[in-house]
């Protein structure tokens, strides 16, 4: 645990890895949801019956980092949530913390979040580009009015679902639908080609099936949860989570941005 701008950042750091200065291991800061503090995000990821989570991604010599927003949400654009400027800041001095605390490359850092969480992440990938290989959103959206014009190309995931009732997959009034935000960023990645859309075998029958849209060899994904809920796939499911819909079993978007964001 450590402390940032007054504010608490939790570092998950496996016992293997290497020691500070040394920085050849990727970092991944994991935004949380409208009240939700860094401890039970990160407890959150461990859990779920296929999930890998914190627990398996840290025996892989993974840092990463869980910062507590101020309030009750992040500063991420959606009305009434103050100065975005506040967070952004406050985001790039955690990278900087890490960076020189942490045994952690620089040129490998993504950052990724859930719910109110994501629009956070999807606001500081298109604000502060050169700090970040990729940014993931899980149940949220980039909103029309985020000025993500950059052509500072970078890994985008997105895990959407069809049945979210707060996160719409096709949008709604300032949210942008998730075909079109995929779309933005395979232009700004350059990407070229005809996009596919590829089912992934189930591995369990949870009533739920996953859907890879991409463009051959683009580093902006789309993964379309058919019947999933405003649920983080793979996570724990919880009471709280069954009130948001499916948490889809069929993927685990912890390990697979790990994968995605930390890859070559």
């Amino acid at each position: 645990m450590r402390t940032v701008d007054g504010r608490m950042v939790l570092y998950v750091i496996p016992a293997d890895a290497p020691k500070a200065p040394a920085t050849q291991v990727p970092l991944m800061i994991v935004l949380d949801y409208l009240g939700g503090n860094p401890t039970f995000m990160a407890n959150f990821l461990k859990a779920g019956e296929h999930a890998t989570g914190v627990d398996s991604l840290t025996g892989n010599s993974t840092v990463m980092a869980f910062p507590a927003h101020q309030g009750s949400s992040w500063n991420n654009g959606l009305p009434g949530n103050g100065d975005t400027g506040t967070d952004i800041t406050f985001l790039a001095h955690v990278i900087d913390d890490a960076t020189r605390n942490m045994p952690v490359d620089p040129a490998k850092v993504s950052m990724t979040g859930y719910s109110e969480g994501g629009f956070m992440a999807d606001l500081f990938g298109c604000t502060r580009p050169d700090l970040l290989t990729g940014f993931g959103m899980v149940a949220a959206a980039q909103l029309k009015t985020t000025p993500c014009e950059t052509h500072t190309p970078l890994k985008m995931m997105i895990f959407a679902g069809t049945k979210d009732s707060q996160v719409p997959y096709n949008g709604l009034g300032s949210l942008q639908s998730a075909p079109v935000t995929l779309a933005q960023w395979e232009t700004i990645d350059a990407c070229n080609g005809a996009e596919t859309a590829t089912t992934l075998t189930n591995r369990v029958n949870d009533g739920t099936s996953v859907v890879l849209h991409r463009k051959p060899g683009c580093p902006a994904l789309l993964y379309q949860i058919v019947n999933g809920g405003h649920n983080w796939p793979g996570a724990e499911v919880t009471l709280s989570t069954i009130l948001l819909g499916i948490t889809s079993q069929n993927i685990d978007a912890t390990q697979a941005q790990w994968d995605f964001f930390s890859a070559p």
